[in-house]
């Protein structure tokens, strides 16, 4: 607060007064004596008079809103700190009635000792609520106005005709494409996206809209960046503004949908117009006596009459040899009021009859139509066709072939059958490169060339995409090879007369024998499935008998089986966990700290069944991840507080199905934290497979784990083509070399250029190596020659329970050893 040049000490209670004349309530603080007195305007404004204020010291301090105290008492202190010239602030004090009452406090040191520090402060505080209100309407207002745009999918924009610049908001942005923020556009761009056609009139009307005084509508269309063609329609206003050309302002939105959707309800209608023209039921209607007063065109052609002579007459009239008419007519009229449709059939027509209620829901009378029985009796058999044959190829579908089939069953005490299921090689392929359509073709080729070569009486059905199922009775294996073979040819001799890309269409065949008459329908098909699956696993375009002793891939019937016994193990805590060291074998004798977890699983009867045995069921019923978790559970809960201790580091292998988890790190890291385990102590082997299932989540999933320490090692390199790729994309720790080179290295001399090819490069990237599948001294002696460090395999270590193994660690903890670690 600033006072004249020549005020006096006494000036200031003359400003007081003043101030409280004005109605601003003044406020004088005494600092020698920390005593604050309030004019009494200041308390009219709290609803107050003097006598009803306490006298307290902090007063002001009890009525300021707790959320304002601080900012209150800082203001102050700054000016009395000399930071600042005075006080100013906005701030609520609560009122005598219990509202909050904005104001804005002004005060300024008015008095000084000869030492020139502070003694005396004087301020005013002005009601300020009204303001306070107008600008919360105003931002209500606002926001109430954002969401009604962004409700109405309408972006804003506004032109200057001298600058010949626009403004466009985000939506305006999103609409034409571009990327969805406020920006400055040249009057060059927008017209890059009008659409030729429109160009012309878009920019004619909208140069007309700058010198009209009224809102102009403008629908156009617009080609964006990608080619797609989207509808517009703009509502602009021309604004005058002195000093400038002045503005033109306007909204747009998208109304390429309802445009479409206006197009097609046209269409629709049309077609409903149509099809009333075109009706062929004959139509007839009547009064509450039964007298016509409508008869359509098919109702005259039925009847051969005319439209004169027939409006006016009585219905019962034409049809009174047929007492069936009458009878319901005359004797349901409550079932008509009810509005029930009553069908009444001869041998010629079939007559469907409602009645026509008036608004107090009285009968006006009926509705007759009249439908020729010969030509539903067409429609359904046709529909009794369809629905047991395969629209596409006519072969019997799969509905048709499952009844077939358990009747087959039912007889094969006397007559015996086998299934062949047929999966076709590389259908993909020829629909990614020559379309659909091409496919298409290619199935009816199939199914009328196979089943020309089929025995009289065998059942041909397709059950789906690709897939197909033979019945043939007799169950001679030459015979059914035979057949199998014949089968394959047809389909490799299909020829669409066009190159598609790729390998020629085969076919795979798994074939099952039925002599059980207690064998459900779908398990023996399953059987013929899965020695399917078992001829497309041994290189395609081979058959395959079921057995239920042989070993085979895992599919169809026995995949589901093991995945069944998969989820009870689980359920029944079945599974072992299992661990397998990577060892020095550069330096005999040291550990390398690392062990990798390897799962195990004990069968009911006590057989412990290695990974092939469920694995590969649970990874092709997208159980994989379940497994993989459970496992990494299992392991940091049993063990994970011990790691440290036992200065160890353990592996985990993660399907391409975990890895894709984008949860999968939020997981790893949360069971960590609960069981204890250093995220350092823990390690992640991932395929290339897995990696290119999924490349982004791999890709995210190894880089965070490597900020959090974790090792991540690249399983069975140089298997794949793109193992090489991998080291550049992926910030991984370890190579483990792929031992399908291991093995034979003893005798391959490309064997072991590949090794020391992978040896040098990883030690030119700061990679660390480890041989996998080491089964003697000689091939360690080799990899010595070669450089590789560390290894693993039956030779060094062979895979023991994981409890076992970490209770001997923990006997030998107290002995020193040396040790060297792959970090």
């Amino acid at each position: 607060m600033d006072y004249p040049k020549n005020a006096t000490v006494k000036d200031p209670d003359t400003w007081r007064r003043a101030l409280e004349v004005a109605g601003l309530g003044v406020w004088d603080w005494d600092l020698r004596t920390n005593v604050t007195q309030y004019s009494e305007s200041w308390c009219q404004m709290l609803g107050y008079r003097r006598k009803e204020l306490p006298a307290k010291e902090d007063l002001f301090l009890l009525l300021v809103h707790p959320e304002d105290r601080a900012r209150a008492i800082e203001s102050g202190d700054r000016h009395l700190a000399g930071k600042c010239d005075s006080i100013e602030t906005e701030l609520r004090l609560q009122h005598k009635n219990g509202r909050w009452v904005w104001v804005l406090d002004r005060g300024a040191i008015v008095e000084r000792d000869q030492d020139g520090r502070p003694t005396r402060v004087m301020g005013v505080q002005t009601d300020i609520t009204q303001q306070k209100e107008a600008e919360r309407d105003a931002s209500l207002t606002n926001e109430r106005f954002k969401l009604a745009l962004a409700a109405s999918e309408t972006g804003i924009w506004h032109f200057d005709v001298g600058r010949e610049g626009s403004f466009w908001d985000a939506k305006t942005c999103e609409i034409f494409g571009l990327e969805s923020r406020s920006r400055e556009i040249d009057s060059h761009t927008w017209e890059s996206f009008l659409h030729p056609e429109d160009k012309l009139d878009a920019e004619r009307q909208h140069m007309a809209a700058i010198y009209k005084n009224e809102v102009v509508k403008i629908p156009y269309r617009i080609v964006r960046k990608d080619g797609e063609v989207r509808h517009v329609e703009t509502l602009a206003k021309s604004l005058q503004s002195q000093g400038s050309a002045g503005y033109l302002v306007g909204t747009i939105r998208d109304v390429t949908e309802e445009i479409r959707a206006a197009r097609a309800l046209y269409a629709e209608k049309e077609r409903y117009q149509i099809t009333l023209g075109a009706i062929s039921d004959s139509v007839i209607s009547t009064d509450v006596s039964g007298v016509i007063n409508f008869a359509n065109p098919s109702a005259l052609g039925m009847l051969s009459v005319d439209h004169d002579a027939l409006i006016g007459s009585n219905i019962f009239r034409l049809f009174r040899n047929d007492a069936a008419i009458q009878s319901v007519d005359l004797d349901c009229g409550d079932d008509f009021k009810n509005g029930v449709t009553l069908e009444i059939y001869s041998e010629l027509y079939r007559c469907k009859s409602r009645p026509i209620l008036s608004a107090s829901g009285e009968s006006c009378g009926n509705v007759y139509t009249f439908q020729n029985i010969s030509e539903e009796t067409r429609r359904q058999q046709q529909l009794a066709y369809a629905a047991h044959h395969d629209a596409l190829s006519g072969l019997y579908n799969r509905i048709a072939f499952d009844g077939a089939l358990e009747k087959a069953i039912a007889n094969v005490a006397t007559t015996a059958f086998a299934i062949l299921y047929l999966d076709l090689d590389h259908f993909k392929a020829l629909n990614d490169f020559a379309g659909h359509a091409a496919g298409d073709e290619a199935l009816k080729a199939i199914a009328a060339s196979v089943a020309d070569i089929l025995p009289e009486k065998a059942i041909f059905a397709r059950l789906g995409g690709d897939e197909f199922a033979i019945l043939v009775f007799g169950t001679e294996r030459e015979e059914l090879k035979r057949i199998a073979g014949d089968t394959i040819a047809a389909v490799q001799a299909i020829d669409l007369g066009y190159r598609v890309g790729g390998p020629r269409l085969g076919c795979s065949i798994g074939i099952t024998i039925v002599s059980d008459p207690f064998i459900s329908a779908s398990d023996a098909l399953a059987q013929s499935d899965d020695a399917c699956y078992a001829a497309k696993s041994s290189g395609r375009n081979r058959v395959s008998f079921f057995s239920e002793g042989k070993s085979r891939a895992t599919s169809g019937l026995s995949a589901a089986r093991e995945v069944a016994d998969l989820t009870e193990a689980l359920e029944e805590n079945r599974l072992i966990l299992f661990g397998q060291e990577i060892q020095s074998i550069e330096h005999s004798g040291q550990q390398c700290g690392r062990l990798e977890i390897l799962a195990r699983l004990r069968a009911r009867d006590g057989r412990i069944v290695g990974p092939d045995g469920f694995i590969p069921a649970a990874e092709r019923f997208g159980m994989a991840p379940v497994l993989d978790r459970w496992i990494f559970r299992k392991a940091l809960a049993d063990h994970g507080p011990l790691l440290k201790k036992l200065d160890l580091k353990i592996g985990f292998n993660l399907s391409a199905q975990t890895l894709s988890d984008p949860s999968l790190w939020s997981f790893i890291h949360d069971a960590a934290r609960e069981y204890g385990t250093e995220l350092s102590q823990i390690a992640f082997e991932i395929t290339e497979t897995a990696a290119v299932t999924s490349f982004e989540t791999a890709s995210r999933f190894v880089r965070r784990a490597r900020d959090h320490g974790c090792m991540v090692s690249l399983d069975d390199f140089g298997s794949g083509l793109c193992s090489f790729d991998y080291l550049r994309r992926f910030p991984i720790n370890c190579i483990k070399i792929d031992g399908a080179f291991v093995e034979k290295i003893v005798d391959s001399t490309v064997d072991r250029a590949i090794i020391a090819a992978v040896v040098e490069l990883a030690r030119n990237l700061g990679f660390n190596v480890v041989a996998e599948k080491i089964e003697n001294e000689d091939i360690i002696t080799q990899l010595r020659k070669l450089g590789v460090t560390h290894g693993q395999g039956f030779h060094l270590h062979r895979p023991e329970p994981l409890d076992d193994y970490v209770t001997r660690r923990l006997g030998s903890t107290e002995r020193p050893q040396q040790e060297r670690r792959i970090a």
